[in-house]
């Protein structure tokens, strides 16, 4: 229950909604299914039921499950379902922060010795101001690289997230990630980052985690060891247990190297062994069948929760295999709408099929011809590049 009620916090910190104005339409209906889940996790967790944070989605009956709550809010199952079955993205958006907030209310006065963050990232005081554009924020990403190499060990800073993509707007955050022997400690690191001149909120130090607004622009700093990730590349062909560390990794620009390590491993990601690519594959092909076994129910008990959680794991496990087959790491659907007009493998109409597979569910009809949809698609990206499939 812990990760989910910081998740929770976050959401509400740092809305979604400038996902809605970028028209990254998938990535905003997967952050509704996250929700979903940790919303549950959170309402289960506090009745003293087990999380049900799983892949494939078991959120089987939920709608009534959780309206029977004791511990819950006033019909959080009917707020659940119309989160799934709202088709403005804004009203959705507007449903599923209510039903945040709520939940975390109780969780507040249930004791909340699970995940309680710093006061100072309250929702309402936590606003950066967006007013820098990407040339800018790539300035001040350098110059807290800078900073950042005063923590011991810190041997390699690289830019990861939108800005490095070449994504970024005046919504974007500064992604830094920072790999060295240790991840240092939490003291040290909120000792250095809190004397900065320039910030205006935080830092908020979590495990393996720090976030700071300095100046309007929100900063996330992630570290990792050095061992981790050789580790995940002497494992290759093995699919890595980090795939967001293998995409960021992948994807990152050097902005510190001292010891050339970070070059080493971004070259060591940029012709990926055809043993890795298809095991990636394979491991999302293997879980279709239990998606499909599990859509079939819910579609005969009409289970639109269910259907729409269900809908966007099996889109990612798609866009995954996709992606790798192109030559790249997918962990969450981040601007697949801009990225994949890129790509050289990539079944035809996926663009425009993506949003109509994520969206609301909204009746019978239209559930039953998204997963026939799906599994179209997947048929299709088989046959793109027979080495590998």
């Amino acid at each position: 229950m812990t990760e989910a009620a910081t998740q929770l916090r976050w959401w509400l910190r740092l809305p979604p909604t400038n996902l809605i104005d970028r028209g990254d339409h998938v990535r905003f209906r997967y952050a509704l299914y996250l929700m979903i889940h940790q919303v549950a996790t959170v309402l289960y967790g506090m009745n003293s039921l087990p999380e049900v944070m799983y892949y494939p989605s078991r959120l089987e009956g939920a709608r009534n499950q959780l309206n029977g709550l004791p511990r819950a809010p006033e019909n959080a199952g009917d707020a659940l379902w119309t989160l799934a079955t709202e088709r403005v993205p804004e009203k959705a958006w507007a449903a599923a922060a209510g039903l945040m907030r709520d939940t975390l209310a109780l969780l507040n006065e249930f004791g909340d010795e699970h995940g309680a963050l710093d006061r100072e990232f309250e929702e309402e005081s936590f606003k950066p101001d967006q007013s820098r554009d990407s040339g800018e924020l790539y300035l001040l990403a350098v110059e807290i690289a800078e900073r950042i190499r005063l923590l011991e060990g810190a041997s390699a800073m690289a830019l990861g997230g939108s800005l490095e993509r070449g994504f970024a707007d005046r919504q974007s955050d500064i992604d830094l990630l920072v790999f060295g022997p240790d991840i240092p400690r939490d003291a040290d690191r909120r000792r250095l980052i809190s004397v900065w001149p320039d910030i205006r909120h935080g830092p908020l130090i979590e495990p393996a985690c720090d976030s700071v607004v300095l100046n309007g622009a929100m900063v996330h700093i992630r570290y990792w060891t050095r061992q981790t990730v050789e580790d995940m590349l002497a494992a290759f062909p093995r699919p890595p247990e980090q795939r967001i560390l293998a995409e960021e990794l992948q994807n990152c620009h050097s902005l510190v190297d001292s010891d050339g390590r970070l070059g080493e491993w971004k070259a060591a990601l940029d012709a990926l062994p055809a043993e890795l690519v298809k095991a990636v594959i394979g491991e999302a092909q293997n879980r279709l069948p239990l998606f499909r076994d599990q859509w079939r129910t819910a579609q005969d008990t009409d289970d639109r929760i269910h259907l729409y959680c269900l809908a966007n794991q099996a889109v990612n496990d798609l866009l995954i295999a996709l992606y790798i087959r192109n030559g790249r790491f997918l962990s969450t659907p981040r601007w697949t709408h801009k990225e994949t007009q890129i790509f050289d493998l990539l079944p035809a109409d996926l663009v425009t099929s993506l949003p109509r597979l994520v969206d609301w569910i909204l009746d019978r009809e239209s559930i039953s011809a998204r997963w026939t949809m799906l599994e179209d698609l997947w048929k299709r990206s088989d046959k793109l590049d027979t080495t590998v499939a």
